[in-house]
């Protein structure tokens, strides 16, 4: 019999959504995007021009050919310099890994092949070097777009736009459009975003962002949700439709912008904010209790990381260690594969950060499409089905050895376990253990310190893990569920693809019975099971979870306090039944509404799910 926990802080909050906020008819137009980071800000729009720049198309006589492939090479220089001086301010301000954004823009401008096309352009067609340029650089992004991949590779794209933008207006003279010189606090609208816009930001004058490009994942969503701004992404015209000074709301939460709100509005927004201040002073008390259930059930939660710059802000929060710890920054932020050396000082510094608390490293979750340039293949048309994650790393053993040997010598630092991204069968899973067992044994002869029991567990990203779950479970001292990819790969939806997005449902009967199906293999084998998707990170589905028999839930470190009230309020006992009833429904608007029903019979108001 389990012993109920005291619960001394009642777990009912003031809900995200108020039921009283009316933006219809009470503001001159409501636009809808994506939500990039939760909040809600209020303030007078700055409008940002971006990074769109005019280029004429002129010839250049034939004697003036050379100083204007000169004045291109001089602007190139000059460019050069400012990205190193925005690299610096970056790390600085913001973090490393942002900073590092700023070498792949270096890398471009320094790019051979695109210097050449240019200069060959000017002395053939004796166009102006800003045409020529521009051209050059378009050829690239249409390729991308393509190849089918551009929601893949979106930030790529804005790479190049926001470097081309920086040469452009370099040619002419002209300064860009900052930032840093926003005169009062201001909500700010742009087309997009580029690292340059941001790294040049003055934050304090910044409440909120609305973007007519962008999702989650975007360089503008990061950035938000990394410096707790409101922002709302993909909203498709926000930028002609605002006008600059209007007064603007951003409903982080629905992803939702209310234009010009009137008096009733703004008293409406007041109260909400005046809520959600309250919400948060009792999430943190919250945060100081145990994570189980009132029956006594203990739910670790945990944190997903990605940046080094996040290590020590979030090894100071109330968490149960770290879920996932992604490793991909190491090998995007450059044009050059991460030394042993770099990628060991991360993963020491994660492991010491955390103590005594367990920290997960996934190896090298990445599209082929994403490393193009450094494997020297081409970009794939379905980049999800095709050469990445553990397929690269066993395509590539020299390189998958120095992620596993600094991963390895870290374990001597901490309490670190690794795990394997996208394992689809057990001859995977077999191949990745004897590079791992390699690794081992190299550092064996050199003498170098190592855990050699360190855990080593398997995600659980494709209905084909799942199928097989029973012998993974054989040979990996844990399994993580990837919910993200495991809906997408079930339903054959891309949750990216605004077309099909709707179908994206993390509560269809599919993905709970092949959730369920996993955390039996799991614990019949006698390993604890975690989820480290967005699932486990949003109410209902992380009540959802607990009933499933989920051991932890890892997530956005923003996350933990509000997944732990939920826990806090329920019973392992009833959600259990609810769980059961789930895997038993025809629909995922059914799991929805039995999930909501349980919810209210808990006294929980948890507002709207994002």
């Amino acid at each position: 019999m389990h012993k109920a926990s005291d619960s001394p802080v009642d777990p009912r909050l003031p809900p995200i959504e108020p039921a009283t906020l009316t933006p219809h008819g009470h503001c001159r137009i409501v636009l809808t995007g994506i939500a990039g980071s939760p909040g809600v800000a209020y303030g007078p729009v700055y409008l940002h021009a971006g990074a769109d720049v005019w280029v004429d198309n002129r010839p250049v006589p034939s004697d003036a050919v050379e100083s204007e492939i000169a004045r291109f090479l001089t602007a190139l220089a000059a460019v050069v310099e400012e990205k190193r001086e925005l690299k610096r301010r970056a790390e600085r301000e913001i973090g490393t890994a942002q900073g590092q954004i700023f070498e792949s823009h270096i890398m471009l401008l320094e790019d051979a092949d695109a210097i050449a096309q240019t200069v060959e352009c000017v002395r053939t067609s004796r166009k102006n070097v800003a045409y020529c340029y521009f051209v050059t650089l378009q050829r690239v992004i249409d390729t991308i777009i393509g190849t089918g991949s551009y929601e893949y590779l979106r930030d790529r794209v804005v790479d190049i736009e926001d470097v081309r933008a920086a040469v452009l207006m370099k040619l002419r003279g002209a300064e860009p459009q900052g930032l840093d010189k926003l005169e009062e606090v201001s909500v700010v609208v742009a087309h997009s975003l580029t690292p340059s816009d941001t790294a040049r930001m003055e934050a304090s004058k910044v409440v909120g962002f609305v973007t007519d490009r962008g999702g989650p994942t975007s360089h503008a969503s990061i950035l938000a949700r990394s410096m707790g701004i409101p922002a709302v992404v993909g909203c498709q015209g926000a930028s002609v439709t605002i006008s600059p000074g209007e007064k603007a709301v951003v409903n982080g939460f629905s992803g939702e912008v209310y234009v010009e709100p009137d008096e009733v509005l703004r008293e409406q927004i007041k109260q909400w904010k005046q809520q959600l201040e309250q919400r948060a002073r009792r999430l943190l008390e919250i945060s100081r209790l145990p994570s189980q259930t009132r029956d006594g059930r203990r739910i670790r939660l945990e944190l997903n990381i990605e940046l080094d710059s996040e290590i020590q802000r979030t090894a100071e929060l109330a968490s149960d260690g770290v879920g996932l710890f992604r490793t991909e920054f190491l090998f995007l932020s450059s044009d050059e594969w991460p030394t042993e050396e770099e990628q060991y000082a991360v993963y020491r510094h994660l492991a010491e950060a955390f103590g005594g608390r367990p920290v997960t490293i996934r190896t090298m979750d990445i599209g082929g499409d994403k490393l193009c340039r450094k494997l020297h293949v081409t970009p794939e048309m379905n980049p999800f089905l095709g050469w990445r994650a553990i397929r690269i790393s066993l395509a590539q053993p020299e390189l998958f050895g120095v992620q596993l040997r600094a991963i390895l010598r870290a374990s001597a630092h901490g309490n670190v376990q690794m795990m394997f991204p996208m394992i689809s069968s057990v001859e995977e899973l077999d191949q990745a253990l004897m590079i791992l067992g390699k690794a081992k044994e190299a550092l064996r002869r050199n003498g170098t310190p190592f855990n050699d029991s360190m855990p080593v567990g398997v995600m659980i990203e494709t209905p084909a893990a799942v199928m097989i779950g029973d012998a993974l479970a054989k040979k990996a001292a844990f399994f993580s569920i990837g919910t993200n990819d495991l809906i997408q790969y079930a339903l054959a939806v891309d949750r990216d693809n605004q077309r099909v997005a709707k179908l994206f449902d993390m509560f269809h009967p599919a993905v709970l019975r092949l959730i369920h199906a996993a955390v039996k293999a799991g614990h019949l084998a006698r390993i604890p099971v975690e989820v480290c998707g967005e699932m486990a990170h949003t109410p209902l589905g992380a009540l959802l979870l607990v009933g499933l028999g989920v051991d932890a839930l890892s997530m956005a470190p923003g996350s933990i306090p509000e997944i732990r009230r939920i826990i806090r309020a329920i019973t392992f006992a009833q959600v259990k039944e609810v769980a059961r009833a789930a895997l038993d429904s025809v629909s995922g608007e059914e799991v929805r509404r039995n999930l909501e029903r349980a919810a209210a019979d808990f006294g929980l108001d948890i507002g709207v799910e994002s």
